[in-house]
C-alpha cells in the first residue's frame, strides 16, 4: 500500500516535471526568433569549407521554419 502511495506521488512529480520542461521550451522558442549566420559564424561556415551558395541555401532554410501559432 504504501510502495503504491510512494509510486503515485513519483508519477505525479515526473509529469509535473514534464509540463514544466514543456512550458519553459515553448517559452523560449517564441523568444528564439530566426536569425542568420552572424559575420563570424559565415567566416567559421567559410573556413568549415561552405561555399556561398551553400551559405545562402541555409538563410533560405531559416526563412522556412515555421514555429507554428504559439500563444501566451
Amino acid at each position: 500500500m504504501i510502495s503504491a502511495a510512494l509510486g503515485m506521488v513519483i508519477m505525479s512529480a515526473a509529469t509535473v516535471a514534464m509540463l514544466v520542461a514543456l512550458e519553459i521550451t515553448t517559452n523560449e522558442l517564441k523568444k528564439a526568433g530566426k536569425y542568420y549566420p552572424t559575420v563570424d559564424e559565415r567566416v567559421i561556415l567559410e573556413n568549415a569549407g561552405f561555399t556561398n551558395q551553400e551559405i545562402r541555401d541555409i538563410e533560405a532554410e531559416i526563412d522556412q521554419i515555421d514555429f507554428g501559432n504559439i500563444q501566451n
